[in-house]
């Protein structure tokens, strides 16, 4: 099963406009890139979601995988959350 292109627009569109610095905090602490300035949301299906991520003058993909395969926009709601609930327990001393 994969996602309709509407839902991907959709939640990309939402993540970018209203959590860019939650996305640039998931890419830092999971995706071992503690210099990245910039991580834009650039897709997902049913095992991660994908980023473009700028690093210096450099632009790098990253890819997240979900904590489980999901089918449901519902789903992909939950596991972002679940990806931003690791990262601040990551990024805790």
């Amino acid at each position: 099963m994969s996602f309709e292109p509407e839902i991907i627009t959709g939640v990309c569109g939402y993540m970018n406009a209203n959590q860019a610095e939650n996305n640039v905090f998931m890419v830092q602490w999971l995706g071992g890139l503690r210099e990245a300035t910039s991580a834009t949301m650039v897709g997902f299906d049913e095992t991660g979601v994908d980023f473009a991520v700028r690093v210096g003058d450099d632009e790098t993909a990253v890819r997240l995988p979900w904590t489980r395969e999901i089918s449901t926009r519902d789903e992909v709601r939950e596991q972002l959350f679940s990806l931003l609930d690791r990262a601040m327990q990551v990024s805790e001393p």
